[in-house]
């Protein structure tokens, strides 16, 4: 397993001219207050009423600095979205301390590669808190560099350790590595089990697997589905000059988008007769007991030719009050947590089921 990348800068912004500070000043995301911060540094008071265009002409003039900088680009900055998580299961004789060694390592690499990491422990479970930086060099000058906050929990479990992480490339390579780490550490071997239809390739059991995923919830009734994208991988061609005509076009995927979506004609013809088969599906649930809550959730394989890579995200949840549905909200992470994990779960039973079926099928 390769070691953490190391942060490459560059092509670096060494100076930010007058123009993009007066660029950067005149938008709205720059508030009154923190322009007044701004000129308080250089010991002036400016006017409620002086015109914001006047005030970002005259403090762009100014020399500015990497405080400046910075004070502006907070402001200006891509605002972080929740993200989407995934799970692994690791399967075999860890002990806590081999996994703690194991954490403790990466978070000096984490460290010397410039982020900030921190170890939290309950009991045998633990909890790799991180913040890490994002470089976009196509971005405005102000808006190149994205703070983001991660955490990999590691939930000790009666096979080996549950590990939950956000969804995206960093997170992964940091959770590789952890594992990498500590199966170097255990004397036998451990497995990896993730939710994927890699062995699974008829299309028709990929897309049911979508299906009896949103109706199998434990507690939950299926509502609604909202959206559904459908994928046909292409063919392989081994010499793309001499492909026929029928090679030249090709619908790789298909958004639709609406209200009972997995009811519609046009999905089962996709599904039915072209070979498509579902990779994303975002539908709404209601519990059973409680309150009746809704909640809205999206999950997907990143790899839709192979379907590996699952990730769920919780989107949100409205309330059932009066016998009305209420505003949507943002989920709590409790709730956030109990859904993942329940889908999750059923996920991984819906993926044995196939399996089975499959194997039964090439005896």
């Amino acid at each position: 397993m390769a070691q953490l990348k190391k942060r490459t800068f560059g092509p670096a912004m060494y100076y930010a001219s007058d123009k993009n500070v007066f660029d950067a000043l005149i938008q709205h995301r720059v508030d009154a207050p923190t322009l007044a911060v701004l000129f308080e540094r250089r010991n002036m008071i400016v006017s409620k009423k002086t015109p914001r265009d006047d005030l970002a002409e005259y403090f762009s003039r100014l020399p500015h600095d990497y405080y400046d900088h910075r004070i502006i680009s907070e402001k200006l900055g891509v605002l972080p979205r929740r993200e989407r998580t995934t799970s692994m299961d690791l399967v075999g004789a860890i002990d806590p301390e081999e996994l703690k060694f194991a954490l403790e390592e990466i978070k000096k690499e984490i460290v010397a590669n410039g982020d900030v990491a921190h170890i939290a422990r309950s009991g045998n479970d633990f909890m790799l808190k991180i913040q890490y930086s994002l470089i976009d060099y196509k971005k405005t000058e102000f808006a190149q560099q994205q703070i983001k906050d991660g955490v990999i929990e590691f939930i000790k479990s009666a096979e080996g350790y549950l590990i939950n992480n956000a969804q995206n490339e960093f997170m992964n390579a940091v959770r590789d590595e952890v594992v990498a780490k500590v199966d170097k550490l255990v004397p036998d071997d451990i497995d990896r089990i993730t939710v994927n239809l890699y062995d699974v390739i008829d299309p028709k059991m990929r897309t049911r697997f979508f299906i009896d995923l949103s109706t199998s919830l434990d507690g939950f009734s299926r509502r609604d589905v909202s959206d559904v994208y459908v994928y046909k991988p292409k063919l392989g061609i081994e010499d793309e000059e001499l492909a026929s005509d029928e090679h030249e076009t090709h619908i790789e995927k298909v958004l639709l988008k609406g209200n009972g979506v997995t009811r519609s004609s046009l999905l089962l013809d996709l599904v039915d007769e072209d070979a498509f088969y579902i990779f994303k599906m975002c539908w709404t649930a209601q519990r059973a007991l409680g309150n009746g809550d809704v909640i809205s959730v999206e999950v997907m394989f990143a790899d839709p030719k192979n379907c590996t890579d699952f990730s769920i995200l919780v989107k949100s949840v409205y309330p059932y009050v009066d016998g009305k549905l209420g505003k949507k909200r943002t989920p709590l992470k409790s709730e956030i947590d109990s859904i993942s994990r329940l889908i999750e779960k059923t996920a991984r039973e819906q993926m044995q089921k196939l399996r089975a079926e499959c194997s039964q099928g090439d005896e």
